[in-house]
């Protein structure tokens, strides 16, 4: 698969050519402008409650690029560090490469804090990436799950290691301009950046829209509200069977209300992604093959392949059941996945 440079130059400017991200980022950066002329307290304020919203929605901007969707409005929930902790994790990974990067260059010589830099900028990227697809800040910082993305992405992914460098230069050189220019331009750097990342992994599909297709009813939002409770109580059910050593037992009382979900497509997606969730991986994995099974039995041949990555992302070691290994297969092969379809026919 290759990438056109005119791909990503709009997924550098799409911040500023979609008005639901560019105006939020404006409100961002007079936040940060209005802060700095503050002075201490007004940085501290920045750190408080700009940086949280930030932080958040260029995860948030991230995941809707890879889904082919547009991100959701920000609302007074980003502006606090609570709630959606996944969406904050990238704060802590920068903070620790800048201190490594620093570090090197303090103890050893500016040449040495090239190397720090470089590894970011090949970590960072496909971290946020497994991040926004697992929301897992454990397996974004896991190699192998970072491996396995490089191995599905590599031969377009590498743009945003080569984003990453340039822009980082940029935002250096960005300090010789005044204060409010700077943050400014930091920030269109840093939502271009997010947004490249979530384009470049949208055509491997691997995040799954778990939405729930919206009734004709007036109380749509209610019903669907209801049914979200729903399926979250027979989750929570199911979890205590696992958490007993009865994942059977488990997962059986799952497929049997998938059985009676109005909309057993859009369920067999939403108890997937909520099992992701959880810090055993194992259960959502079994799930899987059954997802799996359905899929095939179904002739959904693209989100079956789309559902084998994104497993295969989490567990290098998942596999179809054997019974499945021949149309899941035949899938791969059908859409022109020949590295999946080898991996398969050596069950």
């Amino acid at each position: 698969m290759n990438v056109k440079p005119a791909d990503v130059v709009r997924a550098l400017v799409y911040p500023v050519t979609d008005s639901g991200v560019l105006i939020p980022l404006l409100v961002f950066w007079l936040l940060t402008s209005f802060a700095i002329w503050g002075g201490l307290l007004g940085l501290f304020l920045v750190f408080l409650i700009v940086v949280p919203a930030v932080i958040r929605f260029q995860m948030i901007v991230l995941e809707a690029r890879a889904r082919g969707v547009r991100p959701a409005t920000p609302d007074i929930g980003f502006f606090n560090w609570f709630g959606n902790a996944w969406t904050l994790f990238p704060f802590v990974i920068v903070i620790v490469l800048t201190w490594a990067t620093v570090a090197a260059g303090r103890n050893f010589g500016t040449a040495w804090a090239i190397l720090p830099v470089l590894f970011a900028a090949v970590f960072l990227p496909a971290s946020v990436a497994v991040l926004a697809i697992t929301h897992s800040p454990l397996q974004s910082l896991n190699p192998l799950a970072l491996s396995r993305l490089w191995k599905t992405c590599g031969s377009t992914f590498w743009v945003a290691t080569v984003v990453l460098i340039v822009a980082s230069w940029l935002a250096a050189e960005a300090t010789t301009l005044p204060s409010i220019w700077a943050s400014l331009a930091r920030l269109l750097l840093s939502f271009g950046f997010f947004s490249l990342v979530g384009s470049l992994i949208q055509p491997y599909g691997l995040i799954v829209d778990i939405d729930i297709p919206a009734p004709l009813e007036e109380d749509a939002a209610a019903k669907a509200a209801d049914l979200d409770k729903v399926r979250t109580d027979i989750l929570d059910h199911a979890y205590g069977f696992i958490s007993r050593d009865n994942r059977a037992g488990g997962l059986k009382h799952v497929l049997d209300w998938i059985d009676k979900d109005p909309y057993p497509v859009a369920a067999w997606a939403w108890f997937f992604e909520r099992m992701l969730r959880w810090e055993n991986h194992g259960p959502a994995m079994f799930f899987a093959q059954h997802y799996l099974h359905d899929q095939l039995q179904h002739g959904e041949q693209a989100p079956a392949v789309k559902l084998m990555m994104r497993c295969r992302l989490v567990d290098e070691q998942f596999r179809p059941w054997p019974e499945d290994v021949p149309a899941a297969t035949a899938a791969a092969e059908a859409c022109a996945n020949e590295e999946l379809a080898a991996v398969l026919s050596q069950n």
